[in-house]
């Protein structure tokens, strides 16, 4: 690859750009821009987040900017996609926990791993669909139709122009995941699990099926 500072630049600002648009068309343009980073994930574990302290600072008595990260490793997906995760299903994603700190809304619990059913309230009114993971809650996002289009129109200006870091993501390229979907027969309701489980839907009060 040549002209891969230039290549990374560009990959941020476009992000940037992203992030606007994503801000007039989904959340009014009630969020104030944070800082916007492509950062490696070490662990290889997360799609990207958002930094609940201002961590970014000019100087020692600057009050800061908070960070809202896309993981470096993550950027290898398509931009947008209803059927699975995308960079800009993070990116909104991301974009939620920003408005809910914003409005002093406490979205998630155990140190920010567990995502509530008030993060799935504010995800699903700004353009997401949100599904349960056995151990993290309503963390799992994908885009709706609606905004899936919202992000097309988008895209007609602003081809996509991104890098990523290798290595890619655990499971990207070859499908070796171990997750399973459950489903209630009665209300639909759906969790995700990395293994095989007994789980009840406490609204119902009935077994849900695997998918």
């Amino acid at each position: 690859m040549k002209n891969g500072t230039e290549k990374y630049i560009g990959t941020v600002e476009y992000l940037s750009r992203l992030y606007d648009y994503c801000n007039a068309k989904l959340f009014n343009g009630e969020l104030v821009k944070p800082v916007i980073t492509v950062q490696q994930d070490v662990k290889n574990k997360t799609n990207g987040w958002w930094s609940v302290g201002k961590v970014w600072k000019e100087n020692a008595e600057d009050e800061g900017e908070h960070e809202l990260n896309i993981t470096a490793q993550q950027l290898n997906r398509p931009l947008y996609a209803t059927d699975k995760d995308s960079i800009c299903s993070t990116l909104i994603h991301e974009m939620c926990h920003q408005y809910a700190q914003a409005n002093n809304m406490q979205d998630t619990s155990r140190a920010g791993n567990y995502h509530n059913k008030l993060f799935k309230k504010i995800a699903e009114e700004h353009g997401l669909h949100v599904e349960c993971v056995a151990t993290i809650g309503w963390s799992h996002t994908t885009l709706t139709e609606s905004t899936a289009a919202l992000i097309a129109e988008f895209v007609k200006d602003n081809p996509a122009s991104v890098i990523y870091r290798a290595p890619v993501f655990k499971g990207q390229c070859v499908k070796t995941s171990s997750t399973r979907k459950y489903i209630c027969p009665d209300c639909g309701q759906t969790v995700r699990a990395t293994k095989s489980v007994n789980i009840m839907c406490a609204d119902c009060m009935v077994y849900m099926t695997e998918e």
